[in-house]
């Protein structure tokens, strides 16, 4: 299964996001963490404020977190945890997001309203905020909404006496940053390289999987995700029934 061809994707790669990070470099632009927010007074002249959700297959995550640490540049990754498209307590999973904290990079909250728990969007938050803070072992200090094209955007009010977070929403709306995304492989106004040129500030996301899968078909790269994915859980499940056998032998023979 492919995209329809009615919609015009673009092709991103590895080599054109190295060329994206020097380009920056070489106009003046420092690269911020949403964190850093907190103390908007030290916040440099010119900057971008660059942004990774993790929508699918951490490992890419990873490799982009190992890019940019090698580039120079320092980020925010933003990480679900509802296990929905992957699940942040594999140990595999939580090993490559301890990494990319360990590489200096920000880990930040991604979160679905549609699978909230709590009636009060702000308790979910903080709820989740405190699991991603336990997976990575360090404050989580920051949170963006993932699926506001169809899920619609929420307000968020931290429950009383919970730490400073930042929104990312609030973020670029006070500080009237130009917002560039590359969802779905599908840019709307500008993109990474013409969002340069506007003299302006950026807060720019990138997803990384779009940008480090060789496939440059959106729906056939998530469909072989899903394959591999589903496979995982077959072979989880066969490992299961495949140990029966020597499992109930002990059982017979010991007793146990």
């Amino acid at each position: 299964m492919r995209t329809p061809p009615r919609f015009v994707l673009s092709r991103l790669s590895h080599d054109l996001y190295i060329r994206f990070l020097v380009h920056a470099k070489a106009r003046g632009f420092s690269f911020v963490q949403f964190r850093d927010f907190l103390s908007a007074s030290a916040l440099p002249e010119r900057y971008i404020a660059l942004r990774h959700d993790i929508d699918f297959a951490p490992h890419h995550s990873l490799e982009m977190a190992e890019l940019e640490h090698a580039a120079g540049v320092t980020s925010t990754f933003h990480v679900l945890v509802d296990g929905q498209f992957y699940n942040p307590l594999q140990p595999g999973v939580i090993r490559q997001l301890r990494s990319i904290h360990e590489l200096g990079h920000e880990i930040g909250l991604h979160f679905a309203i549609g699978n909230a728990v709590h009636d009060d969007i702000g308790e979910e938050v903080a709820f989740r905020l405190q699991i991603l803070s336990k997976l990575i072992g360090a404050p989580i200090r920051s949170f963006s909404q993932h699926d506001v094209v169809n899920a619609g955007v929420a307000t968020v009010t931290l429950p009383a006496g919970h730490a400073p977070c930042v929104d990312v929403r609030a973020v670029i709306r006070e500080h009237d940053l130009l917002y560039v995304s590359d969802s779905a492989m599908m840019w709307r106004r500008f993109t990474f390289e013409t969002a340069l040129e506007e003299n302006r500030n950026l807060c720019l996301l990138a997803h990384p999987h779009s940008w480090l899968h060789p496939q440059d078909d959106y729906v056939a790269m998530i469909r072989e995700f899903e394959s591999r994915e589903v496979q995982a859980v077959t072979d989880r499940y066969d490992a299961f029934v495949d140990a029966l056998a020597a499992y109930y032998e002990r059982r017979r023979t010991e007793g146990v």
